[in-house]
C-alpha cells in the first residue's frame, strides 16, 4: 500500500511538473516572471517590472496608478495575499515578446501565485483594477477553487468590470440600474471560450457585468460571492438582471 501511494504521489508530481513546462514553453510572460531581464525588464518596485527604456516619470505615473488600483480593489473585496508579478510593456514590440496579441492586459494565475502582463494600451488605472480584481478572486478561491471552476468566466470577467468601475461597460447608478447591455444566455463558462469570443465581441464584457450586477441583486450582494468562491454556494446567471431585485431568503 504505501508503495502504491508513494508512485501515486510520484506520478502526480511528475504530471504537475510536465504541466508548468508546457506552461511555461507555451507562455512567454511566464518566462519572463521567471527571468524578467530575460526579455529586456527591468524592477520599478516590490511587484512591477517595466521595460528597461521606460522613461523614469512614466514608471512612476505607472507605479501610482497601481497604487491606486489597488486601493480601489481592496475597498470591494478587502485586502490581497499572494505572490504577484506585474510585467508593463510600453512599447508593442515588448509586448509581443511577452505573448501580447491585442489584449491589454491579461493575468495567468494559479491560486495565490499570479502573473499580470500589461501591454502598451493597458497602462491605466481602470485596465490594472481590472487585472487586480482577477488576482484577487483567484487568491481567494486557491488551488482547489479555481480547479473545481467555482467562477465561471463570465462571472470572474463581470466582477472585474464592477469593481474597476469600468465606463465603457457600465452605465452611473447602483447595482442592475448600471447594466449597459442585458446578457445573452450563453455567456463563456471557460476562459478559452471567453477569449475566443471576448477577441470579436467587446460588449460581452459589458454583459457579464450585468449579469452580475443581477445575481448579485438576488443573492446577497458580495457576500453571496464569497459564498460562491468558498463554494458553499452555486452560480447560475439571473433569468432576467434588469427586473427588480427581490428580497433575498
Amino acid at each position: 500500500m504505501r508503495h502504491l501511494l508513494t508512485r501515486s504521489l510520484l506520478a502526480l508530481g511528475l504530471g504537475s511538473l510536465l504541466g508548468i513546462v508546457a506552461l511555461l514553453a507555451v507562455l512567454p510572460a511566464l518566462r519572463a516572471a521567471l527571468c524578467p531581464s530575460c526579455f529586456g525588464l527591468v524592477q520599478a518596485s516590490d511587484t512591477l517590472w517595466v521595460e528597461a527604456t521606460m522613461p523614469a516619470p512614466d514608471r512612476l505615473r505607472l507605479i501610482a496608478q497601481i497604487t491606486t488600483a489597488e486601493a480601489q480593489v481592496a475597498q470591494a473585496l478587502g485586502p490581497t495575499t499572494g505572490l504577484l508579478r506585474l510585467l508593463a510593456c510600453q512599447t508593442a514590440a515588448c509586448d509581443r515578446s511577452l505573448g501580447g496579441r491585442g489584449a491589454a492586459a491579461v493575468t495567468y494565475s494559479f491560486g495565490p501565485v499570479a502573473v499580470v502582463r500589461v501591454s502598451p494600451r493597458g497602462l491605466s488605472t481602470t485596465i490594472l483594477a481590472h487585472e487586480l480584481t482577477h488576482v484577487a478572486l483567484h487568491a481567494r478561491m486557491g488551488f482547489t477553487g479555481q480547479l473545481a471552476d467555482r467562477l465561471p468566466a463570465w462571472a470572474d470577467e463581470g466582477l472585474a468590470v464592477i469593481v474597476s468601475d469600468d465606463p465603457r461597460y457600465l452605465n452611473p447608478g447602483t447595482g442592475p440600474a448600471r447594466c449597459h447591455k442585458p446578457p445573452r444566455p450563453d455567456l463563456p463558462e471557460t476562459a478559452g471560450d471567453w477569449l475566443r469570443r471576448a477577441a470579436n465581441e467587446r460588449d460581452i464584457y459589458a454583459e457579464a457585468a450585468c449579469a452580475m450586477l443581477g445575481w448579485m441583486a438576488e443573492n446577497d450582494g458580495w457576500r453571496g460571492v464569497w459564498a460562491v468562491i468558498d463554494g458553499t454556494r452555486a452560480l447560475e446567471p439571473p433569468a432576467n438582471p434588469l427586473a427588480p431585485a427581490r428580497a433575498a431568503p
